[in-house]
């Protein structure tokens, strides 16, 4: 047997080495570069559905919401200047949630902004949807691409209540834009390619959510007739911090994420992403001290998005 595996060995050892003798060669994988482009004028159009779950249980008590968001979009980009920056105006077209917190429904519907929540103690977070689906802000683009500042925020501010005007604050657009640009690997890439990101997520009221995200090169694939690059993502780690809230304080966090996955389809030629979709569980320890009583709890999260350009 073993004679048998040598003679197969050094069959296979002479065919190759006559073959590279003959002027045959074992074709390289091409390598690809993946990089985000900004055009002068160019309009790009984005629909985004996100769906999220919890359940919050402190004290033995479980706290239950629900959320459905569709929103579209617009990227409008100005001329470059002679400075090298690019303005690219962001307005919402539409904005549409569906919220129920503990039973408790409220909707907002940026085609009819003025309607009042029914339950008056929801009113404030229906204020923010309103002055949120206004708001244009612009974003400043160095020639690299790198968002330098955010412009318009001002109104956004000065219309929400005092507690959340936080979350407006340019810097948190400006490094959640960035980091954005950051998701793809900066180097020539070839399939199986993998690389690893550290990256925020801002929940609002002074959370955030800190995640690890793995990526791996999948390759070029053809959805309707377009070459599209390939990219899948798992989140491995997260962990979560609430900052600037007085009634409350996070003791403990041992979150992890029970389930996770992400397709994400990026249009080389065009610079930009063509869809993401993905879905994320999160489960674990959440204790938590509201007015100098301690609550401990659990948490469990899922949150699903979906984001698709438009011809």
């Amino acid at each position: 047997m073993l004679s048998h595996i040598v003679r197969g060995f050094r069959f296979g050892s002479l065919l190759s080495l006559s073959l590279l003798a003959a002027g045959w060669a074992v074709p390289a994988i091409a390598q690809v570069k993946l990089e985000h482009k900004f055009v002068d004028g160019r309009k790009t159009v984005m629909h985004t559905t996100m769906k999220v779950k919890q359940t919050l249980t402190l004290a033995g008590m479980a706290q239950e919401t629900e959320s459905e968001r569709f929103s579209i979009s617009t990227d409008q980009a100005g001329k470059r200047g002679a400075d090298g920056k690019l303005r690219i105006e962001k307005r919402t077209d539409k904005l549409s949630v569906n919220l129920k917190i503990q039973g408790i429904e409220v909707t907002f519907d940026s085609d009819d902004p003025n309607k009042k929540a029914e339950n008056p103690l929801l009113e404030p977070l229906v204020q923010v949807l309103r002055a949120s689906a206004k708001v244009k802000p612009v974003l400043v683009r160095d020639p690299s691409g790198k968002v330098v500042a955010v412009e318009g925020m001002d109104k956004l501010a000065e219309e929400v209540p005092e507690a959340v005007r936080g979350d407006a604050d340019p810097e948190k657009i400006k490094k959640a834009a960035n980091q954005e640009l950051e998701t793809l690997p900066g180097e020539a890439i070839k399939p199986g390619a993998t690389w690893s990101k550290n990256s925020e997520m801002s929940l609002g009221g002074g959370q955030t959510m800190s995640l690890t995200t793995d990526f791996k090169y999948i390759g070029e694939v053809e959805v309707g007739g377009k070459k599209l690059d390939k990219i899948e993502a798992t989140t491995t780690k997260i962990s979560l911090t609430i900052e600037n809230n007085p009634m409350v304080k996070l003791t403990k966090c041992e979150l992890k994420p029970t389930e996770t996955s992400s397709i994400m389809l990026f249009d080389r030629e065009a610079g930009e992403w063509q869809s993401t979709k993905g879905k994320t569980r999160v489960q674990g320890v959440l204790d938590l001290e509201v007015n100098g009583m301690a609550f401990p709890g659990k948490l469990d999260l899922t949150i699903e998005t979906e984001a698709v350009r438009q011809p």
